[in-house]
C-alpha cells in the first residue's frame, strides 16, 4: 500500500505515467508532463530513489519536479509546470491562502535551473539531490524507503496500479509544492547550494564574464587580486593565506633570458668570422692576393660586437608529491608553495603544474575552482616515485629551457623509493622543496651536489587565524523618519530579544520596538531595510552613543554581521570560528559586550565573549551565566505575554491594484468605512474607474550560468553601457530598471530569463496621471497629492482593527498608533472632507 501510495498519479496534476508497457522487461518507459516534456525515464529516476534511499526520500512529486529543473532546456518545461499548478481546475481546489507556495515553489525551481551544468549531469546531479532533500519536509525515512525500492525490483508490475489516475487530491499537491517552498527558505541562492555541496567547486562566473566580456587582463597580470579570492574561499583559505608570506621569503629567480656574450677587451675582441662590415682595418693593407687568401682560409680577423640578451621561451615545471606521506599541513605548504612561484605577481616564466602519485596529472591554477579541484586530487600510495619514472620517461628535460621542481614532505623524501627517484634525476630537478608541518628547506641540485639555499618557517597559527572580513557597505537607508505614527506588525515570536529595559522585534528587514509591555500600543521602527534573515539578535552602544546591532545565524558554518544603526556601517564575517561547532548557541548583550551562550557540547566551554572583531574569548564566569539565564526567562515570559495578549490584527504590506470608482479610493479591493478597511466589490469597468499605474524597480536577484548574455540583453534593451552591465551582474541584488511600469519591466524580465538568470519585480508605488502617489511603507499607507497645497498623509493598512488617518500634526481613530500628546485629535468625517476627498478629487480633475 505504501509502494502505491508513493507512485500514485492523479488527474489535473503535473506529471504522469506514459507509455505504458506491460512485460517482464519493462513497465513504464518515461514520466511527462501531461501533453509536454519528459520529465525522465523510469530507469533513471529509479536509480536516483535507490541512491537517496539510504538517508531517505522525498515525496515523489518534489524529485521529479527537481529532475525536471535540472535537465537540459528546462525553462518551457518550468513555465508549463508553473501555469499548469496555477490553473483552475488546482487553485480551487485548495484554499487560497495557499497559493503562495506556487511562487516559492517556482523560485526554488529557476534556482536549481539556474546551477552551472556541471552539477546538473552525472554522479554531480545525484550529490545535488542527496544535498537538497536531505532531513527535507514531508520526507519518507530510509526503512520505508528501501522496502518501496525493495517491492519495486520484486514486483515492478504493481506501478500499473498506481498509473491508474485518482481523482485530484489537495494534500499530495500541497506536500509536494510545500517541500520545494520549504527548500528555498534553506537555499535561497544558487550560491547557497553550491556552498551546501562541499566538494564540488563552482565555477566564478564573474571571471568568465571578465575574460569573454571586458577582454581585462588575466590573472597573472591581476595576480595579488586572485590569492585575495582564493583567502575569501573556505577551501583554499588554508593555503592562499600562506602565498604572500612565501612571496616575501622565497629566494627563487623571477625572470629568465640567454647569456649573451659580452667581451670584456683586449684579444677576445677578436674572432675569424664575421660580416665584411666588421674586417679589423688592418687587414685591408695585404696586398689583393694576400688579403683573398686570409679570407678564403678564415685567417683574417674581426671585430666581435656585444650581442644583447637574448629572451627565449623557458618554462617551469612544478611536481607537486600528492601521495599519503604529503597529506595534511605538508599538502597545504606544497600548493602554497607552487602557486607563489607560478603566480608571482613579478614573473615572466611560464609555469606548469602536475600532481604526481603512480602516475602524473596537469592542473591548472588560473581560477579559484581550479585550485579547489586541484587540492581535492589525493592518491592513497606511500611515496610517487613511479610517478616520477613515469614523467621523465615521457618528457625529456632541457635544462636550457626548462627547470622542474619537486615538493615533496621531508618523511616521504627520506624513504628508499624517492631517495633512488630523486637521484635517477638529479640532473633533471633542479630545485626540490622539502616540507614539514611548518617549514620549507628550499635546496638546489648543481654541480652533482645538492645545496640548501633557505629555511622558511611559517607561523601557521598567527597566518590561518582569520581576520574579518570588513564590508564598509551602506545599507539602503536604514531609518526612516518620515512617517510619525507607531506602525503596525504581525504577530511574530521569532527574533524578540532585549536591551536597557525595552524589547525588539526584528521582521522581514525591519528592526521594530515594542511600545510598551501591555501591548496596547503600536511599534517604534528603529531601522528599515537591513540585510539580515533570520537569526539571533542583540544590541548594544559603542563608547560615541551609537547602537550597535549584532545579528548571528547558523547554517553549516556560522554567520555573523554588526551594523552601526547611526553610521549604517556594516561588518560581516563568515565562519568566524571554526571551532564553534554548536547550532544552538544564542547572542545576548550583559555590560554592554556580545555574548554567546546556550549550553556545552563535549568539552566546549559554555559562554564566548565576543570582541569587536569578532574573535572569541572563553568564559565561565558565573555572573555571565547567571546573566543569561535571566535574559533568557525575561524574554520568555515577555513572548508568553505577547502570545495572549488581545491585540489581534492582519497588516498587509503588498499593494496590486488601487483604483478610484464612483469618487471611492478603493485598495487592494479594500475601501475605507467608519475607519475600517472593508473588502469592496473587486468588479469593475474601465470606463467608469481611474486605475492608477503601478510603478516597480526590475531587481536582478541570480545571473544564472550565463552572465555574459545577461550583458547582452542589458546592454540592448536596458540602454546600459558595458560598465554599467558589469557592475549589475557583478553586484548581489543589483537594481536593473528602477520606477519603470510594470509592463516595462516585465518584458524585460521575461528577456533575461531566457539566459536562465532570475529576476523579481519590486513594487514601489502607484502613480495617477496627475503624478499623486500611495506608497506602502511597511503597512503604512502613505499618501502624497502632486497638489502641494494638500498635505501628507497617513494610513495604516491594517485588516480586522480600526485604523487612523494622521498628518504630521492631526488625526483621526485608532490611539494605537499615537505615542504621547503629539498631534491633535479631530474628528473622522472633518479629516476626510480635508485630506482624503482632496485628494482624489484632484487625481478625478488632473488625472482622468
Amino acid at each position: 500500500m505504501e509502494f502505491q501510495k508513493y507512485f500514485q498519479s492523479y488527474k489535473d496534476y503535473f506529471w504522469e505515467w506514459d507509455n505504458q508497457i506491460f512485460s517482464e522487461e519493462s513497465v513504464f518507459e518515461s514520466i511527462t508532463i501531461p501533453n509536454g516534456q519528459t520529465i525522465g525515464y523510469e530507469k533513471f529516476v529509479f536509480e536516483i530513489l535507490e541512491f537517496l534511499s539510504d538517508d531517505s526520500i522525498p515525496p515523489f512529486g518534489s524529485l521529479l519536479l527537481a529532475i525536471l529543473a535540472t535537465n537540459p532546456e528546462n525553462e518551457q518545461a518550468i513555465e508549463m509546470v508553473h501555469n499548469l499548478v496555477k490553473s483552475k481546475n488546482i487553485v480551487t481546489a485548495f484554499p487560497q491562502s495557499q497559493s503562495f507556495r506556487i511562487g516559492a515553489s517556482i523560485d526554488f525551481l529557476k534556482i536549481l535551473s539556474c546551477l552551472p551544468v556541471a552539477y546538473k549531469t552525472g554522479e554531480n546531479r545525484k550529490k545535488l539531490f542527496q544535498t537538497i532533500f536531505h532531513e527535507c519536509h514531508n520526507r519518507v525515512s530510509s526503512e520505508k524507503a528501501k522496502k518501496i525500492i525493495e517491492e519495486y525490483k520484486n514486483h515492478r508490475h504493481h506501478l500499473v496500479r498506481a498509473a491508474v489516475k485518482e481523482e485530484f487530491n489537495e494534500a499530495n499537491f500541497r506536500k509536494d509544492l510545500r517541500t520545494l517552498a520549504l527548500l528555498k527558505v534553506r537555499f535561497p541562492t544558487v550560491q547557497s547550494v553550491l556552498h551546501a555541496m562541499e566538494n564540488i567547486p563552482h565555477q566564478d562566473l564573474n571571471e568568465k564574464l571578465s575574460e569573454e566580456v571586458l577582454e581585462e587582463n588575466n590573472l597573472s597580470g591581476n595576480t595579488t587580486d586572485f590569492v585575495d579570492q582564493l583567502i575569501q574561499e573556505d577551501k583554499t583559505f588554508h593555503t592562499a593565506s600562506l602565498i604572500k608570506r612565501l612571496w616575501s621569503g622565497l629566494n627563487i629567480p623571477l625572470h629568465h633570458s640567454h647569456p649573451s656574450e659580452q667581451p670584456l677587451g683586449g684579444i677576445s675582441d677578436l674572432t675569424n668570422k664575421g660580416d665584411f662590415d666588421k674586417l679589423v682595418i688592418s687587414e685591408f693593407a695585404y696586398d689583393d692576393d694576400v688579403f683573398m687568401s686570409r679570407i678564403a682560409n678564415n685567417e683574417a680577423l674581426y671585430i666581435q660586437r656585444e650581442v644583447p640578451p637574448e629572451a627565449d621561451k623557458f618554462k617551469r615545471i612544478l611536481l607537486i608529491d600528492n601521495t599519503l606521506k604529503n597529506w595534511g599541513n605538508p599538502k597545504v605548504l606544497a600548493f602554497a608553495s607552487a602557486i607563489a612561484i607560478a603566480r608571482h605577481p613579478k614573473t615572466d616564466i611560464e609555469c606548469q603544474v602536475f600532481v604526481v602519485d603512480k602516475g602524473f596529472k596537469e592542473i591548472p591554477i588560473t581560477n579559484v575552482d581550479e585550485v579547489i579541484m586541484a587540492l581535492s586530487e589525493l592518491s592513497g600510495k606511500l611515496d610517487c616515485a613511479a610517478g616520477l619514472d613515469l614523467f621523465f620517461e615521457r618528457n625529456k628535460i632541457n635544462s636550457k629551457n626548462q627547470e622542474v621542481f619537486l615538493f615533496s614532505s621531508e618523511e616521504s623524501l627520506k624513504s628508499v623509493p624517492m631517495q633512488r627517484a630523486v637521484n635517477t634525476y638529479f640532473n633533471d630537478i633542479k630545485y626540490v622543496f622539502a616540507i614539514g608541518m611548518e617549514n620549507i628547506n628550499v635546496y638546489k641540485n648543481h654541480n652533482k651536489g645538492r645545496k640548501m639555499l633557505q629555511q622558511i618557517v611559517l607561523p601557521l597559527d598567527e597566518l590561518w587565524r582569520r581576520n574579518y572580513k570588513e564590508q564598509k557597505e551602506k545599507a539602503k537607508k536604514i531609518t526612516d523618519e518620515s512617517i510619525s505614527l507607531l506602525y503596525p506588525v504581525e504577530q511574530s515570536y521569532q527574533n524578540v530579544f532585549s536591551y536597557e529595559n525595552a524589547f525588539y522585534m526584528y521582521l522581514n528587514g525591519s528592526l521594530f520596538m515594542f511600545s510598551n509591555d501591555r501591548f496596547d500600543k503600536g511599534f517604534v521602527k528603529i531601522a528599515s531595510n537591513l540585510p539580515f534573515k533570520n537569526g539571533h539578535f542583540a544590541l548594544k552602544t559603542n563608547v560615541r552613543g551609537e547602537k550597535i546591532l549584532w545579528y548571528h545565524y547558523y547554517d553549516l558554518i556560522h554567520y555573523a554581521s554588526t551594523i552601526n544603526l547611526s553610521t549604517k556601517e556594516l561588518r560581516s564575517y563568515k565562519d568566524f570560528n571554526r571551532n564553534i561547532n554548536q547550532r544552538a548557541l544564542k547572542v545576548f548583550e550583559y555590560n554592554n559586550d556580545f555574548y554567546f551562550g546556550g549550553g556545552v557540547i563535549d568539552h566546549l566551554p559554555d559562554f564566548y565573549q565576543i570582541a569587536n572583531d569578532f574573535r572569541l574569548t572563553t568564559m565561565r564566569n558565573q555572573r555571565v551565566r547567571e546573566a543569561f539565564n535571566s535574559n533568557l526567562e525575561e524574554i520568555s515570559s515577555f513572548i508568553r505575554n505577547y502570545k495572549y495578549s488581545k491585540v489581534k490584527y492582519s497588516v498587509i504590506k503588498r499593494l496590486n491594484r488601487v483604483v478610484i470608482e464612483k469618487n471611492v479610493l478603493k485598495i487592494n479591493d479594500y475601501h475605507i468605512s467608519n475607519l475600517e478597511f472593508q473588502k469592496a466589490s473587486s468588479y469593475f469597468r474601465p470606463d467608469d474607474a481611474i486605475v492608477l499605474e503601478e510603478i516597480v524597480n526590475l531587481i536582478l536577484k541570480n545571473k544564472g550560468i550565463s552572465p555574459l548574455a545577461v550583458v547582452k540583453i542589458l546592454k540592448e534593451n536596458a540602454d546600459k553601457t558595458l560598465k554599467q552591465a558589469k557592475d549589475i551582474i557583478d553586484e548581489q541584488l543589483s537594481i536593473i530598471l528602477t520606477r519603470v511600469t510594470r509592463n516595462a519591466a516585465e518584458k524585460l524580465k521575461k528577456e533575461i530569463e531566457k539566459e536562465g538568470a532570475v529576476c523579481y519585480i519590486e513594487t514601489q508605488y502607484f502613480e495617477s496621471k496627475d503624478g499623486s502617489t500611495i506608497t506602502n511603507r511597511d503597512g503604512i499607507l502613505v499618501f502624497e497629492s502632486s497638489d502641494t497645497r494638500i498635505e501628507e498623509f497617513n494610513i495604516p493598512f491594517v485588516i480586522n482593527m480600526r485604523t487612523i488617518m494622521a498628518t504630521a500634526g492631526k488625526y483621526a481613530g485608532n490611539d494605537y498608533f499615537i505615542q504621547g500628546h503629539t498631534k491633535e485629535s479631530i474628528t473622522e468625517e472633518v479629516f476626510i472632507e480635508k485630506y482624503l476627498k482632496p485628494f482624489i478629487l484632484h487625481i478625478l480633475h488632473h488625472g482622468a
